[in-house]
């Protein structure tokens, strides 16, 4: 059943070498459920991969990689208007189709011709010509990774946005797709004609179209502009269309004067065409070793043979660039980065005055180094595609300009302090498409809601950052499938939190910490630690119990963070350190593999 060293290059439609650590398929809920109980299942990270057709692999996969080969389709019919076809997530997208248009049963011709498996179209809410999966799934059945149950969730329990779902988010990593129902139609005329190119075909047949004929179209339209994957590897659309506010498209006429036209939305938004941005920043045929924007679809990257996952990633931040510099609008991959390693970046490790501090001429504050500048404490952590950030300080704009930061997926708090959030109203920038997820625990939450009041009234400000608060506790959950362990710790009396990604912890403003809490950090390669100052402080870890503390986890690497003036210049407190410990410095930036 398990397969080591498994080459996955066969599984992926982008067609670039890639290898995982371990590999298995399973053709049943039974199968499944005997593979997670297995070590190989509870010790290694598990992605499920499904058809393969909307991923990039950065690099080998130092875990377990999942297949679903679960067959069949079938249906039922409840009336003369409503069918519910059942389909497993093993089958080929386009054979559902293909199956329901030979049953005489309309709904998912618009989406003919789409790479992938059955399983991912609820997860990715797949979508074309006006119509996306949301529209015609009735419900999803779901293996829970945790309680080793079956779970099935309704169409409004999967929380579908554009090409996006409850199982891209806090579901992703715990639920993998078994089966999933259709409701369709029983009538084989088209109902669904309203975009673009399919305006025109009962005008041009001369009757109303069929699915069958609307199936053939739309295959003859994607032939024309995609790729054939046997030709030129490609993961189809790499970007999603933006959905930008009406009053930002203002404001990107008056400062750059392009009037750039979209979809509506909704009252306050429009859907912009990506490959319109792309193509008219003069993007098309661009190359970067092996992969180029592919000149029929400028939304399509494609390997033109030999090209590397680095490659790729190269050409579409270039694309982003591009297209940011010449429309002040950002794309955001369709695509998802598959990459076990963690990258990390630290913003600030100043304490909460920051050095130098004001009005202070101490050596240190009036030191010309650049390392003993030093913001309040924030930190980037880049895994798996997603981009964290952990606690916006008041230093968070100069941080987020320093390090050109433009995209933002969720944020973790450690805690309320104002030196951990007091730059919440600086990631307006990251809320134009949709609310900013924030994840913080229960009291902490209430002192956001306290001191952002404005950005959580029912009828807000204009402009005002949106977030999407949610409340955790000390139990692991999921972003996007990453797997994020909350650390307690205590601040003086106060339960705070750290955070563990992987083999990544961050933890600031401790001065005492739990045996069991300690056993979390259990196998950390790097850990990011707070140490005041030399001197006992009643809420701050000084020096010496940090050093200690590090000594009982155990990392391979540890930097110091969270100083004060007092505990002298970088390079000095470089000498006192251990081999393994090292203070850190706004900037720093290292990756856990």
């Amino acid at each position: 059943m398990f397969e080591e060293n498994k080459d996955l290059t066969p599984f992926t439609t982008f067609g670039i070498p890639v290898r995982a650590r371990w590999y298995a398929e399973y053709s049943s809920q039974k199968e499944l459920l005997r593979i997670s109980r297995d070590e190989r299942f509870i010790n290694n990270r598990v992605y499920n991969i499904g058809g393969g057709s909307n991923l990039l692999f950065i690099r080998d996969f130092d875990g377990l990689v999942l297949r679903s080969t679960i067959k069949g389709i079938s249906s039922y019919i409840k009336n003369d208007e409503e069918v519910y076809v059942i389909a497993g997530a093993g089958e080929k997208w386009d054979d559902l189709v293909e199956w329901c248009i030979s049953q005489g049963y309309g709904g998912l011709e618009n989406m003919a011709g789409i790479p992938g498996d059955v399983g991912a179209s609820p997860v990715q809410n797949v979508g074309a010509y006006g119509v996306e999966a949301c529209d015609v799934i009735f419900k999803v059945e779901c293996f829970d990774v945790v309680t080793r149950q079956t779970v099935v969730f309704t169409n409004a329990e999967c929380r579908f946005g554009y090409r996006d779902s409850f199982f891209k988010h806090e579901g992703r990593g715990r639920y993998i797709v078994l089966r999933v129902s259709f409701k369709v139609h029983p009538s084989e005329i088209a109902a669904n004609l309203e975009y673009g190119p399919l305006r025109k075909l009962k005008e041009r047949l001369g009757h109303a179209p069929t699915i069958r004929e609307v199936a053939d179209e739309i295959k003859a339209i994607r032939a024309a502009k995609l790729p054939a994957p046997e030709e030129l590897g490609s993961a189809g659309s790499f970007f999603k269309n933006p959905v930008v506010h009406k009053g930002y498209l203002d404001e990107i006429k008056a400062l750059t004067g392009y009037d750039i036209e979209g979809h509506k939305v909704d009252e306050h938004h429009k859907k912009v065409s990506a490959a319109w941005l792309i193509d008219q920043a003069g993007l098309k045929g661009l190359r970067r070793g092996g992969a180029m924007v592919y000149p029929g679809q400028p939304l399509v990257i494609v390997n033109t043979g030999g090209a590397t996952a680095e490659d790729v990633v190269e050409l579409a931040d270039t694309v982003r660039r591009r297209v940011r510099e010449k429309f002040m609008i950002d794309l955001n991959p369709e695509v998802n980065y598959i990459d076990t390693a963690v990258h990390v970046t630290l913003l600030g490790t100043g304490t909460s005055k920051g050095i130098p501090e004001i009005a202070c001429s101490c050596r240190v504050c009036t030191s010309p180094y650049q390392k003993d500048k030093r913001t309040r404490t924030s930190a980037l952590v880049r895994t798996m595609g997603l981009t964290l950030l952990i606690d916006p300080s008041p230093d968070f704009r100069q941080q987020a300009l320093r390090e050109g930061i433009y995209h933002i997926d969720a944020v973790l708090v450690t805690h309320g302090h104002n030196d951990h959030v007091g730059g919440m109203d600086d990631l307006r920038s990251f809320c134009a498409d949709s609310d900013l997820t924030v994840y913080a625990d229960p009291i902490t939450e209430e002192e956001i809601r306290k001191h952002f009041e404005y950005c959580f009234r029912d009828h807000k400000y204009p402009g005002v950052p949106r977030f999407d608060l949610r409340t955790i506790g000390k139990t692991p959950f999921y972003i996007n499938g990453v797997k994020i362990e909350p650390v307690e710790v205590f601040h003086a009396q106060r339960p705070i939190l750290g955070y563990r990604i992987g083999d990544f912890a961050y933890i600031t403003d401790c001065k005492t910490i739990s045996s069991e809490e300690v056993d979390r950090l259990a196998g950390v390669d790097t850990l990011v630690l707070n140490a005041l100052r030399d001197r006992d402080h009643f809420s701050h870890l000084m020096l010496a119990e940090a050093l200690d503390l590090i000594k009982e986890i155990r990392p391979r690497k540890a930097y110091l963070t969270h100083f004060s003036h007092e505990i002298g210049r970088h390079h000095e407190l470089a000498t006192r350190l251990p081999e393994n410990v090292e203070p850190a410095y706004d900037g720093l930036s290292f990756t856990i593999k």
